[in-house]
């Protein structure tokens, strides 16, 4: 039976939202900790989705077992940002997907726009006092925010929508729906910084204490 191992390497706790998986109970992985998410033995697909201030964010979809007995997986921030985060097969960085430095990326492309592209932005990316992007709206509501991202994540990350019903899809996005490599377990990393997974990341994965996750319902 897979698993899907989440670490959360922020400083602060992390929601996540379960669907399809852990009886779509939603969950929060304290600062610096780590979740395990048991899943069915059969082929099952669903999406662990970051929240961030009520907001969803960046999200790793997951289908295990699938066409060929294959895992797809992929990471997609068409619903939204607001963190860092990749996911990958146990013990295979082939499969890595996702930009490990989104958040880092997009406030330095934001910084770089002219007025004209902020103000075609407005509504979609959010800043504190400071003028600092802390996250970013639904890409599928604003046609404009797909070209503006695409300008540092394209080919990292679902942004656009890939090919379905009919349509051909960006090549990027269909590019992150490549199969993994048979059914192995899942490992997903959050992180405020750099969300590449450490070594080995995932191997020694354990379920953590119950005091690390709180189940929250939907």
């Amino acid at each position: 039976m897979p698993k899907i191992f989440i670490t959360n390497k922020s400083g602060q706790p992390q929601k996540f939202l379960c669907h399809g998986f852990n009886n779509n109970k939603d969950i929060v992985v304290n600062a610096h900790g780590k979740s395990t998410i048991q899943a069915p033995d059969h082929q099952n697909s669903g999406a662990i989705i970051a929240v961030h201030d009520g907001h969803e964010g960046e999200q790793a979809e997951i289908t295990f077992n699938g066409f060929g007995g294959n895992d797809f997986i992929d990471m997609s921030n068409i619903v939204g940002a607001g963190g860092n985060m990749t996911i990958q097969q146990q013990g295979d960085p082939r499969t890595r997907k996702g930009d490990p430095l989104f958040m880092q990326n997009l406030r330095k492309a934001w910084a770089k726009a002219s007025p004209g592209t902020k103000n075609d932005l407005k509504g979609s990316i959010f800043t504190d006092k400071a003028g600092k992007v802390v996250r970013m709206g639904p890409i599928k509501e604003h046609p404009k925010l797909e070209s503006f991202v695409r300008t540092f994540a394209d080919g990292k990350t679902y942004i656009g929508v890939g090919a379905w019903n009919g349509s051909p899809g960006n090549p990027s996005d269909n590019g992150q729906s490549s199969a993994a490599h048979g059914t192995k377990n899942a490992v997903i990393t959050y992180s405020d910084g750099d969300a590449t997974p450490g070594d080995g990341e995932g191997h020694n994965a354990h379920r953590a204490p119950m005091e690390q996750i709180r189940m929250v319902e939907h």
